[in-house]
């Protein structure tokens, strides 16, 4: 397949996904982008080609970047992987590692248990709760959430506190089988929240 080809067809997978991701109708992402839903029909199709207006104009109307729509960079917001590995403090790097080994822990400490259930739901609501602050930035569209913010940020912290509790009625807590393990990306997260914490909380 010839390369233009190959950018029209990933354009038009992209497009078409990101709509869906919204959750929004064809008619409606198409009245939004001012163009008629024929026309956005035939462009997530890959039978017409769009011109750079209306790509720059998608870009901003679904938060990526327009190397995202065509298919030439897999990052959605430009990050590259020296965002992600940029420095001791504050490194995606180790937020991610922290949590794999964090859900490792909690997986292992609760198997054969109802707390699996318990673990997911803490965590489910944690990301929930950080997917909420992101739309409050404007870095996740509204479309998503069906409750309100302000409200839906109050329930979420409440269902957190209460998964809290739950989570520490895990048994045998002290066998997770991980003592092996390299907790050196916890070490560090939990070093950098306590270090947030004294530096932006406690008064001195």
């Amino acid at each position: 397949m010839p390369k233009n080809k190959e950018k029209i067809s990933k354009f038009s997978e992209v497009l078409s996904q990101l709509r869906k991701e919204r959750g929004i109708s064809q008619k409606k992402a198409a009245t939004d982008l001012g163009i008629s839903q024929a026309l956005l029909s035939h462009y997530e199709k890959g039978i017409r080609e769009c011109g750079l207006d209306f790509v720059i104009k998608c870009s901003d109307y679904y938060n990526v970047t327009t190397d995202y729509l065509l298919g030439v960079s897999d990052s959605r917001n430009g990050a590259g992987v020296d965002y992600f590995t940029n420095g001791d403090t504050g490194s995606l790097e180790t937020l991610a590692l922290a949590s794999k080994q964090l859900l490792d822990t909690a997986v292992v400490a609760s198997s054969g248990s109802n707390s699996q259930k318990y673990i997911y739901d803490y965590y489910m609501l944690a990301l929930y709760r950080g997917a909420l602050t992101l739309a409050k930035a404007g870095a996740l569209p509204t479309e998503l959430f069906k409750i309100d913010y302000n409200i839906a940020r109050e329930l979420a912290s409440a269902a957190i506190a209460v998964e809290d509790a739950k989570v520490a009625l895990i048994e045998d807590r002290s066998r997770t089988g991980l003592d092996g393990n390299d907790y050196s990306a916890v070490e560090k997260l939990i070093e950098q929240a306590e270090a947030y914490i004294l530096d932006d909380f406690i008064i001195n």
